[in-house]
């Protein structure tokens, strides 16, 4: 009896952690005429498929984030390609990145795909503050 009550209180704390909603967006920031970028997210449990962003537009999506939710992108353009993770941590959309590249508690992870890399970060009112993160 005691190990079924163990098991119901660890699913309802793992159940407790599973109510806020994350988005995810990939803008195409890349210069006009050139190549397609291709984009395939996933994770875990949802493999998003493939998107062809056209410049000036974005991919984006959007989740129920629990405890070990990890989403990671692969972008192919112009020969080049890169892979690596897109969320990762609810506090700063992902552990690899300095606290101060996007505020504690921001909810919306905006990567921004440039042709020299890749650029994470958040709006504040109605304002994209961008820090470049990898490079192709």
């Amino acid at each position: 009896m005691a190990h079924l009550l163990v098991k119901i209180l660890f699913l309802l704390f793992i159940m407790s952690y599973n109510i806020q909603s994350i988005e995810v967006h990939i803008h195409n920031n890349l210069p006009e005429n050139s190549p397609q970028v291709e984009v395939h997210c996933a994770s875990g449990d949802d493999d998003l498929g493939y998107h062809y962003p056209k410049v000036g537009t974005e991919f984006n999506w959007s989740f129920n984030m629990g405890i070990f939710t990890l989403f990671f992108c692969h972008f192919w353009w112009n020969g080049k390609d890169k892979a690596f993770d897109v969320f990762n941590n609810v506090n700063y959309c992902v552990d690899d990145v300095f606290d101060d590249v996007v505020p504690q508690g921001t909810y919306d992870c905006h990567w921004q795909v440039q042709d020299d890399g890749f650029y994470l970060g958040y709006l504040d009112e109605g304002q994209l503050h961008l820090t470049k993160i990898h490079d192709w």
